[in-house]
């Protein structure tokens, strides 16, 4: 089969940051023609913060990691929708296009004239999809939200902590990943319902709600029973030892779980069977969890005098759970990761040639890759504007000097 999966859809995305271009990502790595929208007056943020710590000079907006890894696949064009000639282009756009894909606040689209109501007259089988931080509805639905503020509120933050200490985020921003999944599974979902009926729809995906799910049991807990699940840092309900140790190699560490008495005996055969093994607290599970404190201080007696790598090897080649905890260095000669074909080197503009992470997605028909680098700034306005839309060069010139498309920044700012 040489077509790809979503060969012949097109999506309008006029997301930013993460979670939103982290799901057209995945569309487009499946045959999307995905078409990302910017303006030369405000850029995405992710354009911004990565490639001046980077110390780049030479067009910054284009030297950022984060923003060419997760904008593959896509055509980019600027077009300036706080214009009336950008609105009623992108209304164009729209005509030839089976999705619309946002991550704003409620107001930007409706306060810009393109909103699902007013799209759904320019064509009425549009699919549109709107993942503000906390629904489109209700009491909050007006606050701007980053993945910090979004775990806080839906309670990812009150689990992760340590239990001495305060709630903490999650150090990875793991909200953007987890709704940007979210939606584009959604938008697969409404391309199915749409081909069955012909009718398209409004997908309103609150990124709060996407990752609350992950804490279902602790909702349930407290909704039911009026309790409230405790901090535990890296240790776990009924395991132990689990947690995260220190090894001999500065800031370098190791995890290790253990689930049952068989896994305690193979872990206390795989360190040699110390003495302390043999302490009465640590005979059987419930003990080993009532003394976490001790039983972790004497584990990390032995990890530190041993490689994260050592730690894992050993543990693993005895049958027990361990892992050694990794710097981005490591992710990239890691024997796993290179045999699943994690990363891969794309050669983009600007920046030349490094490694960037691969679609999560496998598909055995339809095998996924980067078939075209992240854009640069208004890169394909000729292809998407000129050929899709049929505009002549003279129009877009026109265009370019009103400075509703470019390929240049005005200024350095970035989309907020």
């Amino acid at each position: 089969m040489s077509r790809l999966a979503l060969e012949g859809i097109t999506i309008i995305d006029v997301s930013h940051m993460w979670a939103g271009p982290m799901a057209t990502g995945i569309l487009a790595d499946m045959g999307a023609e995905v078409i990302k929208i910017e303006s030369i007056q405000r850029l995405d943020m992710w354009r911004g913060g990565a490639a001046i710590l980077m110390g780049r000079t030479e067009r910054p907006h284009e030297g950022a990691p984060p923003y060419n890894a997760v904008n593959r696949n896509k055509y980019g064009i600027s077009l300036d929708l706080a214009n009336p000639r950008g609105v009623e282009i992108f209304k164009e756009l729209v005509k030839i296009s089976d999705v619309v894909f946002e991550n704003y606040s409620p107001r930007v689209m409706k306060d810009l004239g393109i909103d699902y109501p007013v799209l759904k007259q320019v064509k009425p089988e549009i699919i549109m999809l709107s993942m503000p931080a906390f629904g489109m509805t209700g009491p909050w639905r007006d606050y701007a939200g980053f993945a910090s503020n979004i775990e806080q509120v839906a309670g990812i933050a009150q689990l992760t902590g340590y239990p001495d200490g305060p709630p903490r985020v999650v150090g990875t921003a793991g909200a953007d990943p987890l709704a940007g999944l979210n939606a584009a599974f959604a938008v697969l979902a409404a391309l199915k319902h749409r081909r069955r009926t012909g009718k398209g729809q409004y997908i309103d995906l609150s990124q709060a709600e996407s990752i609350a799910c992950l804490i279902g049991e602790a909702i349930l807990e407290y909704s039911m029973n009026k309790r409230v699940q405790p901090r535990r840092g890296n240790r776990h309900h009924s395991m132990a030892p689990h947690g995260c140790y220190r090894c001999k190699s500065d800031d370098m560490w190791a995890t290790i779980a253990v689930s049952s008495d068989a896994d305690w005996t193979r872990f206390c055969q795989a360190l040699g069977n110390p003495s302390w093994t043999r302490d009465e607290r640590f005979s059987n599970a419930l003990g080993r969890w009532q003394n976490q404190d001790e039983l972790d201080k004497r584990i990390e007696e032995w990890t530190i005098e041993h490689d994260h790598y050592e730690v894992m090897h050993l543990l693993q080649k005895a049958g027990v759970a361990a892992g050694a905890l990794l710097n981005p260095a490591e992710l990239l000669e890691d024997p796993h990761l290179k045999a699943r074909g994690f990363f891969e080197v794309v050669d983009r503009d600007v920046v030349g040639k490094y490694p960037y992470p691969r679609s999560p997605i496998r598909l055995s028909k339809t095998p996924v890759s980067t078939r075209i680098p992240a854009p640069c700034l208004g890169e394909h306005n000729e292809y998407v504007l000129g050929q899709l839309l049929g505009m002549s060069k003279e129009e877009m010139t026109k265009l370019a000097e009103e400075k509703i498309i470019g390929t240049e920044p005005i200024a350095w700012t970035v989309e907020r």
